[in-house]
C-alpha cells in the first residue's frame, strides 16, 4: 500500500475476529489492496473460499480535513444511493461497524468485485471509447438523482450550491490556517465564490462523484464497477467533468466531446455557456485548494505525492482563476 499518515494499520486477529463475530467466516488469508492514500483496504478470503475487501476509515486520533470526519458512513451511505437508485455496478455491503469494538476505527466489509482498474486494462481504439463513454453514461445516472440539500452529508447541507460550495472551500482555508499554513489562492477563491453567487446559485442539486478518476472503475471483460464513492456530495453535475477527457486541468470548453455523449444519456442535457464554465471553474478551484491542503496532513515536504500536489494545485488554480476573473 502506498504509504499515508491516515491510514489505519490492522493486526490480522483484528481482522479475523471482526469477520468471526460479523458471521462471515474464518478469515484464511489477508493481505492489503489497491493503491488509495486515506482509506486501508484489505483482501480478505474466508474458509469457504469466498472474497471480501475490508475497508478501514483512518484512526481516531488521525490528523484529517474537516470534509473528511465520519466519511466512512458517508461513503456507505453512497453505495446504498447507488444500489438503490440506479443500475450501476457497484459493491454490495455485507458488514458496516463503526462501534470499535473490535477494529478500533469505522470499517465495512463489502464484496470483492471482479475487474482491474480501468487505466491498468490498457485499451485501445474502440475499447477505449466504449468504456470511457460507458463511464459518462453512469455519472447520467447518477445526476439523476436529486435532493433538496446541498454540500457533503457529514459536515451539514444548505439551501444553494453557492451556500454549500462556499462553506465547503472556507471549511478548507480554516484547516489549512489550523494546520499553520495561509493558503492566499484559498481566499482569493472565496471572493470568487462570492462574486459568482447568482450563477452559483442557478445550480441544480445532483448526486456528485467528484472522484471518477480510472483508478475508481473497474474493468471486466467489457463491464465497469464503480467503487470508492467516499467523496460524493450533493450538488453541481458539471463538477463531475474534471475527470472526463483532457483532466481537471482544462476548461469545460475543450470537453465538447465528453458533453455531446452526456448529452445523448441524459435527459438533463448540459449547455457549454458562460455560466457552465464558471461553475465547472469552480469545481476545479475547489479540487486545487483540497490537494493543496490535504498534503499538509498526508506527506511529508520531500515526497513525490506533496511535490504533486503542490504542482497540480497551481496548473489547476492558474486554469480556474483565468476564467473566474474574466
Amino acid at each position: 500500500m502506498i504509504r499515508s499518515t491516515t491510514k489505519y494499520q490492522a493486526e490480522e486477529s483484528e481482522i479475523k475476529l471482526l469477520f468471526q463475530s460479523g458471521g462471515l467466516g474464518e478469515a484464511v488469508m489477508i493481505s492489503p489492496l489497491g493503491d488509495g492514500e486515506f482509506n486501508a483496504v484489505y483482501r480478505v478470503k474466508t474458509e469457504s473460499g469466498t472474497e471480501y475487501a475490508l475497508k478501514i476509515a483512518p484512526p481516531k486520533d488521525a490528523e484529517v480535513l474537516t470534509y473528511e470526519t465520519n466519511m466512512m458512513d458517508s461513503e456507505v451511505f453512497w453505495y446504498r444511493q447507488m444500489k438503490e437508485h440506479t443500475d450501476i455496478r457497484c459493491p454490495r455491503i455485507f458488514l458496516y461497524d463503526c462501534s470499535g469494538e473490535v477494529i478500533k476505527s469505522s470499517c465495512f466489509v463489502m464484496e470483492m468485485m471482479k475487474g482491474i482498474p480501468l487505466w491498468a486494462a490498457k485499451l485501445t481504439g474502440t475499447d477505449l471509447e466504449n468504456a470511457q463513454a460507458e463511464k459518462i453514461h453512469m455519472l447520467t445516472k447518477i445526476h439523476a438523482v436529486e435532493n433538496d440539500g446541498y454540500g457533503y452529508r457529514q459536515t451539514g447541507l444548505h439551501a444553494s450550491w453557492y451556500l454549500a460550495l462556499r462553506s465547503m472551500a472556507e471549511n478548507l482555508v480554516k484547516d489549512c490556517k489550523a494546520l499553520g499554513y495561509e493558503t492566499p489562492d484559498g481566499e482569493r477563491f472565496l471572493d470568487y465564490i462570492d462574486l459568482h453567487r447568482k450563477t452559483l446559485e442557478k445550480a441544480p442539486c445532483r448526486m456528485v462523484n467528484f472522484d471518477l478518476w480510472d483508478s475508481n472503475i473497474l474493468y471486466d471483460d467489457g463491464k465497469l464497477v464503480w467503487i470508492d464513492p467516499e467523496r460524493s456530495f450533493w450538488g453541481d453535475p458539471v463538477a463531475d467533468f474534471i475527470t472526463l477527457g483532457p483532466g481537471q486541468k482544462t476548461p469545460l470548453s475543450e470537453k465538447q466531446k465528453e458533453i455531446d455523449i452526456y448529452n445523448r444519456f441524459s435527459e438533463e442535457k448540459i449547455e457549454l455557456t458562460r455560466d457552465t464554465e464558471i461553475r465547472y471553474a469552480c469545481a476545479v478551484a475547489y479540487l486545487a485548494l483540497i490537494e493543496e491542503v490535504e498534503k499538509y496532513v498526508r506527506y511529508e515536504p520531500h515526497e513525490a505525492n506533496y511535490i504533486r500536489n503542490t504542482v497540480d494545485a497551481a496548473d489547476m488554480y492558474r486554469m480556474a482563476f483565468g476564467i473566474l476573473g474574466k
